[in-house]
């Protein structure tokens, strides 16, 4: 059975940058496992009265919320690394000792590579170099996902413990979201929900060009899933979200493109075909 590895930032973002794609992997028998570095321990909280009195344990909720979101999704095996979330750049969060944005580069690559080579999977997923949106906790699961692709093969950087073996997942991509289409969504936000969302353009490096995405996803047949995984991360859409105001027809629209860019391949297949598993 065919294993995809979804390496993640924080709780939720599972669901924003792939959800339709795991939901449709998952209905189709395979083994997906979604790894997390954070639990979100920085994130904002919503829709709770005692906002004050949880904030302690948020990364413990959040937990809870992203295993509730991935079983929405058809996915059970959902794996943390154990860091703290590094909170967006320029804030206090930055420089906690525990912040992913802080890890020991090779102790984090290492941690991903015990996963990898416990799963197997034949095709994995990091992040694009800018992490889509510049956030310190994206950019290291850039960094520390594309090290431990190549890192899970090399046993003289990470050597072997007892029941291990070196394992090369066939396929890489860089789960990203179009600098185009985001500016497109963003406009078309502002003009319909107005003050609900802020019209202000994304940042120059946020996204990634058309020209160097190598493969389009078309996940609306698992939108209203996708949209059911995003509900379940409770504390981190309000009232005013587009998650909850977005009209429904615009909102599966939104939801229904996924690309990558597929960064390396060990077996020969069209970069274009929007099967992340073609040609395996």
């Amino acid at each position: 059975m065919a294993g995809l590895l979804a390496f993640h930032a924080h709780p939720d973002d599972e669901s924003i940058s792939m959800g339709g794609t795991l939901a449709e992997y998952a209905a189709q028998g395979v083994r997906v496992t979604v790894v997390t570095a954070t639990r979100g321990e920085a994130g904002e909280i919503h829709n709770r009265t005692d906002a004050d009195e949880i904030r302690h344990r948020l990364g413990e909720i959040r937990e809870v919320e992203e295993r509730a979101a991935c079983a929405a999704l058809g996915v059970d095996d959902v794996v943390f690394l154990g860091y703290r979330d590094s909170g967006m750049l320029g804030t206090g969060d930055n420089g906690d000792s525990l912040a992913f944005w802080n890890a020991d580069f090779m102790e984090a690559v290492g941690r991903l590579v015990r996963v990898i080579r416990a799963r197997r999977p034949e095709v994995m997923t990091a992040y694009d170099p800018y992490g889509g949106y510049g956030h310190p906790d994206h950019i290291q699961t850039h960094r520390v996902g594309t090290a431990a692709y190549f890192g899970a093969a090399d046993v003289g950087r990470f050597p072997l413990i007892e029941g291990e073996q070196p394992w090369q997942p066939a396929r890489l991509f860089w789960a990203t979201w179009s600098r185009e289409r985001m500016r497109r969504v963003r406009r078309r936000l502002a003009q319909d929900l107005g003050a609900a969302v802020q019209a202000e353009e994304p940042e120059p490096s946020s996204g990634t060009l058309p020209t160097h995405i190598t493969t389009h996803r078309d996940v609306r047949p698992w939108a209203k899933q996708k949209h059911a995984a995003l509900l379940e991360h409770v504390t981190q859409f309000g009232p005013e979200s587009w998650i909850r105001t977005m009209p429904e027809e615009q909102l599966l629209d939104f939801l229904g493109e996924e690309v990558f860019v597929r960064v390396f391949t060990t077996v020969g297949a069209n970069a274009a075909d929007p099967d992340l598993f073609a040609g395996i």
